[in-house]
């Protein structure tokens, strides 16, 4: 995502200089799988930044135009639908944002991570396994450096099968610190792939 500038797309880079690598490059967290903090959804845990949509070159400001709401930098909490829950252009902290559904994760260039993971057999006959688990983790940006404090924790239970057909893996999982825009609760489904 940009900003238009002079009637010119410009990158995330122009807004936020200390980001360097390419979102190819970052590093994302939640979801299903190796590497994951579970309990939150796929890709949704790093560094935020505010969604931006559209330049008005009449008022030369950037205007965040998801939804109805709006809000230009350097004229606080003015929204098209009265509200207070607008972002700024500067909000960067997790805590800043006035509405997290209205910012995007961008990623971080380090990480920390810890996945505990116990598993335990059900069914040896049918290939069945429970697990149960505790992960904490997050991503952080060039400008940040890994704080204990900003670690987030999930926690949850699931069931692997070994079934003819290729194994099969559901977990439901719980984040122990969800913001208030997060789901309380995460289920995920796999079929084949690296879980095994």
């Amino acid at each position: 995502m940009g900003v238009a500038k002079d009637n010119q797309l410009q990158q995330l880079t122009s807004i936020d200089d200390a980001l360097k690598l390419p979102l190819t490059a970052r590093y994302f967290l939640g979801g299903l799988g190796a590497f994951q903090v579970r309990g939150f959804r796929q890709r949704s845990l790093g560094p935020r930044r505010t969604i931006l949509d559209r330049f008005d070159a009449a008022g030369g400001e950037v205007l965040f135009f998801p939804s109805n709401r709006v809000i230009a930098p350097g004229v606080p909490e003015r929204c098209l639908d009265g509200t207070n829950n607008c972002n700024d252009i500067d909000d960067k902290d997790i805590d800043d944002f006035e509405a997290l559904e209205l910012a995007d994760v961008i990623g971080g260039n380090k990480m920390f991570l810890l996945n505990l993971e116990l598993q335990f057999p059900i069914s040896e006959e049918l290939g069945l396994r429970g697990i149960v688990f505790f992960d904490m983790g997050n991503a952080f940006a060039e400008n940040e450096s890994i704080n204990p404090a900003d670690l987030r924790f999930g926690v949850g239970a699931g069931l692997q099968w070994f079934s003819p057909f290729g194994p099969i893996l559901m977990q439901l999982g719980f984040p122990l610190d969800a913001l208030e825009d997060e789901d309380g609760s995460v289920f995920e489904f796999s079929f084949g792939g690296s879980q095994f």
